[in-house]
């Protein structure tokens, strides 16, 4: 419910190292991506959490055996001082998801190929890769029936199944102003929007087109930037820099509109195009008919 799993336990060490595969097969069980993307977060926020008490040597250690990276802590500026570094080319891999000017490499302090990590960002980048392991494991589980292997865990997957469906609604009911239709959402903007929520990454034009678009419908900036919360390298000085440039606050003090379905296709945003697809060129469009539609009570 709070989107972490909580680094404490009162359960005994052997419980608690089952438990992980078990709730993978629960997973499996439900077969519901949003929930596979909160949980593979969770668990990495409480890698972040654990991995921020662990001294440098074992943190080092950790991202050596068990990651395979090239980490190492070396002499910087002369010698004069010791500092955590990983290789530009592992750094790269795995920062690559990270969206805050902080995080990119032309901003980085490097030595002959070497990027230099407070111990704080190195446990950030180990818990992202924890993250995106777990996710891409969790898409391969096959589906497993609990009714015939264990009956009672069925039961318990059966109740995370019905807070999930209230969870999710919640979720949506509390993100946005009453007056905005989620129904009308044109296929692209439902799937970045669901992804977001799901704190999945989302490609800087899937977010400028978001953004603009809800923007655009009549969301606040305000209730904008609390949606992004979930996304796992949020920075709320950022995202409200960001959201009010778009809205017309900032800079310029240009207010953006969503690109046109062209552009979106082009991006590889565009997932399943619909029968109203067919006939808009742009999701502003998509969303006025469908909202007609809907308060006719068409389809």
């Amino acid at each position: 419910m709070d989107g972490i799993v909580s680094p404490e336990s009162d359960f005994a060490t052997e419980i608690e190292i089952l438990s992980f595969p078990v709730a993978r097969v629960m997973i499996a069980h439900i077969e519901d991506d949003f929930l596979k993307r909160r949980y593979a977060l969770a668990e990495a926020k409480r890698v972040d959490l654990l991995l921020g008490e662990e001294d440098d040597g074992k943190l080092l250690e950790i991202a050596k055996t068990s990651l395979g990276w090239r980490v190492e802590r070396r002499s910087y500026k002369r010698g004069m001082t010791q500092v955590l570094t990983i290789h530009f080319a592992d750094y790269l891999r795995n920062a690559v998801g990270f969206h805050d000017d902080h995080w990119k490499l032309v901003n980085r302090r490097m030595s002959n190929g070497w990027v230099v990590l407070e111990k704080r960002e190195l446990a950030r980048l180990v818990s992202e890769e924890v993250r995106a392991k777990i996710d891409r494991d969790l898409e391969n589980i096959p589906k497993v029936d609990l009714n015939e292997v264990a009956p009672r865990l069925a039961g318990r997957a059966e109740e995370v199944r019905q807070i999930l469906v209230k969870r999710k609604a919640s979720l949506r009911a509390e993100e946005l102003p009453q007056n905005i239709i989620v129904e009308a959402y044109p296929p692209c903007i439902r799937r970045l929007y669901d992804n977001l929520l799901a704190g999945q990454h989302i490609p800087h034009m899937g977010r400028l087109t978001l953004t603009s678009f809800l923007l655009s419908i009549g969301m606040k900036p305000e209730d904008l930037v609390k949606l992004y919360t979930s996304v796992s390298d949020f920075s709320e000085t950022l995202t409200r820099y960001q959201v009010e440039h778009i809205a017309g606050l900032r800079g310029s003090r240009t207010k953006y509109t969503p690109p046109k379905c062209d552009t979106i296709k082009t991006h590889n945003l565009c997932p399943e195009p619909d029968e109203i697809c067919q006939r808009v060129r742009h999701p502003l469009t998509y969303y006025r008919r469908k909202a007609r539609l809907l308060e006719a009570g068409g389809k």
